[in-house]
């Protein structure tokens, strides 16, 4: 039996494959700041992260009709955004984290909140691609594991090792 999810995701979709508007309006602003969140944790850049999020839904509407009901369009969106990350990450080579993105993103004032942040984010970029991104995933966007496998085109034991593996250099960062 399907859950309501999937339904609901079913008939967005199809939906959507009808050339229907106000669905595509809905999954945008279903989606669209959550994907700039994961985005921004990858590339560190606010413009850039609206940047890519727009390049996803611009290609997402163009490609609508190719569009399969049959699977989850929220691990779609992030699977898509994750191959334009990177792809955008092969393009570019900077990784400095300007001040101003911080607050930006958080809209944190407190200095020790922001630093804290910072140290965050400096233990995230000392881990390797694939394991930040998993990381990501499950911790910042809240995907279970299946959902992550399903994203990363991994098996659900690969997520299990990755995260331990992240887990075990975090904990290396901050002792």
């Amino acid at each position: 039996m399907q859950n309501s999810d999937s339904q609901t995701d079913e008939r967005l979709v199809n939906a959507i494959r009808q050339d229907d508007t106000e669905a595509f309006k809905g999954l945008f602003k279903t989606y669209y700041a959550p994907l700039i969140r994961f985005c921004w944790y990858r590339v560190h850049c606010m413009e850039t992260s609206r940047d890519l999020v727009q390049d996803l839904f611009t290609r997402i509407w163009l490609k609508r009709h190719t569009l399969d009901p049959n699977k989850s369009i929220k691990a779609y969106l992030y699977k898509a955004l994750n191959n334009l990350i990177i792809n955008y990450i092969n393009l570019s080579s900077s990784k400095a984290i300007p001040f101003e993105e911080i607050e930006e993103i958080k809209g944190h004032t407190d200095r020790n909140e922001i630093e804290s942040m910072i140290d965050i984010q400096k233990a995230l970029d000392q881990l390797p691609p694939k394991l930040k991104t998993v990381f990501m995933l499950s911790r910042y966007e809240g995907f279970d594991y299946s959902e992550i496998a399903e994203i990363c085109s991994i098996s659900k034991k690969a997520v299990e090792k990755r995260m331990s593996r992240a887990f075990m250099l975090m904990r290396k960062f901050f002792s």
